[in-house]
């Protein structure tokens, strides 16, 4: 598949720097890419490779002098790379609809126009799946769960009891919704399993990670709010709320009840404290402890959290604190203070 620079520029809805028949057959990274890639710069740290790559093209923001390949230029570069991406690399075909010999699948479910069930598919009694829903191999759906139009659910994902999937949701891969909270009273030196009878409900247009755990509630709900995205590995505990379009990256963990504001962002490797009301906005480096609501809007690190330059010039304190002891250690040898 080839397209001209202008045809790209077409499809990105972005103005063309440079020849505007020049061909380009594939995308790659900025760094590796030929003379016949298009390429994209979002991120100004790897500007620096504007002058050293062997694209063909490369969608950017603005125009720059000194960059030699054919500029597609857009305010929204990701976006156009995107746009570009798919062109080059158009999505699957979505399996014919039916059901596969080896599925079993109860009497009273409720199927859609447009269904695909997969191999080995196990589908409980008071299923309701909405139109279009691909299930793909191994996937386990629980008694009385309903499922949305849409909906793509890869193959060993586990959906338990009673719980709500919306439209256009993607479940990726050994993804597990409605686990049983961690939920536990001590008695006489042991624990009593509390029972976990509420359920999940996860909205429209949010995508689940794979192999990510989302606990349902003691009681009521764990809720995912549209357009959320969750990464692989990621646990969400009992009677957790996370906000609409909020992103949270890869390892994370979100302990019960806590509730994430709208369009909020945790990098890899977060830790969030539960019975916390995050504000919306609120950005989370990686590897953060967050035991408190910051506020909205702010950005912050480290264990325990804290706004993010004072993060920042701490740690980059402690790579000079063998220096500074030395130093005090000295200081205090010149005025006889180091005989203890």
């Amino acid at each position: 598949m080839i397209f001209t620079t202008a045809q790209l520029a077409e499809l990105i809805g972005a103005e063309l720097v440079g020849d505007e028949a020049k061909g380009i057959s594939g995308v790659a990274r900025i760094e590796e890419a030929g003379p016949e890639d298009v390429t994209f710069l979002a991120n100004p740290a790897y500007a620096k490779f504007l002058e050293t790559t062997h694209a063909g093209a490369v969608i950017l923001m603005e125009k720059m002098e000194f960059c030699k390949a054919v500029q597609i230029v857009t305010p929204e570069p990701y976006v156009g790379f995107l746009k570009a991406l798919t062109a080059f690399h158009p999505p699957e075909p979505k399996p014919e609809p039916g059901i596969h010999p080896t599925a079993v699948v109860a009497d009273n479910v409720e199927i859609g126009e447009g269904v695909y069930v997969g191999p080995y598919c196990v589908i409980e009694d008071g299923v309701k799946l909405g139109n279009n829903v691909q299930l793909r191999g191994h996937a386990f759906i629980s008694r009385n769960v309903t499922i949305g139009n849409d909906t793509l659910l890869y193959s060993h994902v586990s959906i338990r009891e009673g719980c709500r999937i919306g439209d256009r949701v993607i479940l990726q891969n050994g993804a597990k919704i409605g686990s049983d909270g961690f939920g536990f009273a001590p008695q006489d030196m042991a624990y009593l399993k509390i029972p976990q009878v509420g359920i999940v409900v996860v909205e429209d247009d949010v995508e689940i990670g794979a192999n990510t755990t989302i606990d349902r509630a003691t009681l009521g709900e764990t809720r995912i709010r549209r357009g959320a995205k969750i990464d692989n590995l990621v646990q969400i505990a009992h009677g957790v709320e996370v906000g609409e379009n909020t992103v949270i990256a890869a390892q994370s963990g979100v302990s019960g009840s806590t509730k994430i504001g709208a369009n909020s962002m945790l990098g890899g490797q977060v830790g969030v404290s539960g019975h916390l009301r995050l504000s919306e906005g609120v950005k989370i480096a990686a590897q953060t402890g967050v035991h408190k609501d910051p506020g909205p809007g702010q950005i912050i690190g480290g264990y325990p959290a804290r706004d993010i330059q004072q993060w920042r010039r701490i740690e980059a304190s402690l790579s000079r604190l063998p220096d500074m002891v030395r130093k005090m250690r000295k200081v205090e040898k010149k005025l006889g203070l180091d005989e203890d």
